[in-house]
């Protein structure tokens, strides 16, 4: 225990000397620094279900008149609530305060005061509520200065950069804008710090249900942090983060994070106005040169460098396109994938954009990056994107030899895409010398003769469904899908591998073809890829 006539604690951000004479620390001297912002009087039993965080509860002990071991009980409970000391005369209806309830006061540093008797309740109100009110005018003072400087660096300013700068000076702390791209936008501080964080790091704080303080790791130091979110419809989860490196958050310094976020969204939504538009001519540009609507390349060059990169004439370049294996994508989600995309520092000259529906990179190949570690490279871009759980593989054309031959390396990868959706290829990287022999069935004629021949294995099967109301031909095609494993393929059907094993016997027999002759499968399944491209009609 302490005892301390010149007891101390803080209000607000200074130190409050009580104007009561005689005033007794008893108790919990280390949590002398906690924020008084009102005072209550406690004259009822129940005044737990009454108290707010910040208060200094006062009392002239009536409620403990008959059992003041009870005071003991309080005092958890108050330092739940928030309550920032316990103040008690004696002398009146109790003598003295119990030692158990000091005791328990100073294991969690909660200062309890003694109140002389001739202490006057209104005194004590008037004195600290003067000097809260003089703190809360200097802070707001100070909150409307901040503000008023920040608003003026933005509008005249160099965008968000220079913002966070001047932001952390103010605060001498570091402070991290996250975007709803992941993108990070560090302040000088933050980006000293940037080798022992990742962007996984701030974004689990969004994950955090509740905003406000929170504690991350960065190297060997636990810091705490202040987390508010940017105040714009147009980008809820984007987050301003507040460290506590070189010194404590005030909460001045908190309500300052929080009032910028506005001034921050603003900001953003213009700088987002302004990159859509910058985009969507990106956008234009891509589409039309692998669609080879730009035929010149003196016009290509042109376009490409008011998009905002260079072409060589004998730039070597090939065209990806993404084939999801396990759902496609709305288009929504695609675009956000690209957003996220172009937000990371990809390496220089990869382009990619939707076309078509589909998600398709542009991908340059030098002396220095090979064609496969081109590949590699997007294919890892992609997935730190889209996470691990999403599967896809790249259908690959041929490399362009001149930028204004790249639609043909486009039309090549469409066709990739469509023989490699029929024939379930998930390799990682599909091309036409991975196809082998199903590149051949899509370039078959559509002669009389590749008809006979289909249709000579699937109208039987469908005329057969037709009037059975069966599913041979449906059966037969998820058979060959999962390389004749019947029990994937019941799975997939939900019926009975039983059943899968006469669908496929039935099959046989219509079509007079014997299950184990490896040629008259052979036959068949081209039979049903042929379908697949070029669909029966009855």
């Amino acid at each position: 225990m302490e005892t301390n006539n010149q007891a101390s604690f803080t209000c607000g951000d200074i130190l409050l000397i009580p104007d009561f004479k005689e005033a007794v620390v008893l108790a919990g001297a280390g949590g002398m620094h906690r924020s008084i912002n009102r005072v209550n009087v406690m004259e009822v039993p129940d005044v737990i279900d009454w108290v707010r965080p910040g208060e200094f509860l006062i009392t002239s002990g009536f409620p403990f008149r008959d059992q003041p071991e009870a005071i003991a009980d309080i005092i958890p409970q108050l330092v739940e609530k928030g309550v920032a000391a316990l103040g008690i005369k004696t002398k009146r209806f109790i003598d003295e305060i119990p030692e158990r309830a000091l005791e328990l006061a100073d294991r969690l540093a909660f200062p309890v005061f003694e109140l002389p008797a001739t202490t006057v309740f209104s005194d004590v109100v008037r004195d600290i509520m003067e000097r809260v009110l003089v703190t809360e005018v200097r802070e707001l003072s100070l909150l409307q200065s901040r503000f008023q400087k920040l608003s003026q660096q933005l509008l005249y300013g160099n965008g968000i950069e220079e913002f966070l700068q001047t932001l952390d000076g103010m605060l001498n702390n570091p402070i991290v804008l996250l975007d709803d791209t992941d993108q990070l936008f560090l302040s000088p501080q933050a980006g000293l710090l940037a080798q022992a964080a990742n962007v996984e790091l701030w974004s689990q704080l969004r994950m955090e249900t509740n905003l406000g303080v929170s504690f991350i790791s960065l190297g060997d130091r636990r810091i705490r942090v202040y987390v508010s979110e940017v105040n714009d419809k147009q980008h809820e989860k984007c987050l301003l983060i507040l460290l506590e490196w070189n010194q404590e958050h005030s909460i001045v310094d908190q309500l300052t994070i929080d009032r910028v976020g506005i001034l921050v969204g603003l900001e953003m939504i213009n700088a987002n106005a302004r990159r859509e538009v910058e985009l969507k001519y990106i956008d234009q540009f891509l589409q039309d040169w692998i669609s080879g609507r730009i035929v010149a390349m003196e016009d290509l060059k042109l376009r490409a460098e008011a998009s905002g990169s260079q072409l060589e004439d004998q730039q070597q370049l090939f065209v990806a396109l993404v084939r999801w294996l396990n759902g496609k994508p709305a288009v929504k989600q695609l675009q956000q994938v690209v957003k996220k995309l172009r937000s990371k520092s990809l390496r220089e000259g990869l382009q990619f954009t939707i076309a078509e529906g589909e998600l398709i990179f542009l991908i340059p190949v030098s002396a220095q990056h090979s064609k496969q570690t081109a590949l590699d490279r997007v294919a890892a871009d992609l997935r730190s994107v889209i996470g691990s759980s999403t599967a896809f593989s790249l259908c690959i054309g041929n490399v362009a030899s001149r930028p204004d031959l790249v639609c043909e390396s486009y039309e090549e990868a469409k066709k990739i895409h469509h023989i490699s959706t029929i024939c379930n290829y998930e390799e990682p990287y599909v091309d036409f010398k991975r196809l082998g022999a199903f590149q051949l069935l899509y370039h078959l004629p559509h002669s009389e003769a590749v008809i006979q021949y289909r249709d000579q294995y699937i109208v039987p099967l469908l005329e057969y469904d037709k009037k059975h109301q069966s599913q041979l031909y449906e059966t037969i095609r998820v058979y060959f899908k999962y390389n004749r494993n019947v029990k994937k393929t019941s799975a997939e059907l939900i019926t009975h591998y039983n059943t899968v094993s006469y669908r496929v016997e039935r099959v046989c027999e219509l079509l007079g073809i014997n299950v184990d002759d490896g040629d008259d499968i052979l036959q068949l399944y081209l039979a049903v890829k042929l379908n697949e491209m070029r669909p029966v009609t009855l």
